[in-house]
């Protein structure tokens, strides 16, 4: 049945495996039924939406992203002293 449905299929489609929780399970087993498609076809919608937000930053995006970070936290009293700061965060077991 399922062979059948790949074949029938214009793209060239591989197997893969998933765990989803008991919950995912049901939640996309109910979309897959309003929406009248199978839930391999929610799942690959997804990844190419996941995908598609993920090729859309750019190098200089990034940069920019970074350059912002610059001074984040230079108001903050408890990090006047940044090796001190660091080695009670490591002795508390961090």
């Amino acid at each position: 049945m399922y062979n059948l449905y790949i074949m029938q299929q214009s793209l060239s489609l591989e197997r893969t495996q998933i765990y989803l929780t008991h919950d995912q399970q049901q939640r996309l087993a109910e979309v897959s039924l309003r929406a009248s498609v199978t839930k391999s076809e929610l799942i690959r919608l997804a990844v190419d939406q996941f995908l598609k937000q993920q090729a859309t930053t750019s190098p200089e995006t990034k940069v920019q992203r970074l350059v912002g970070l610059a001074g984040l936290w230079a108001d903050r009293s408890d990090m006047a002293d940044p090796t001190a700061y660091i080695s009670a965060q490591r002795a508390s077991g961090f």
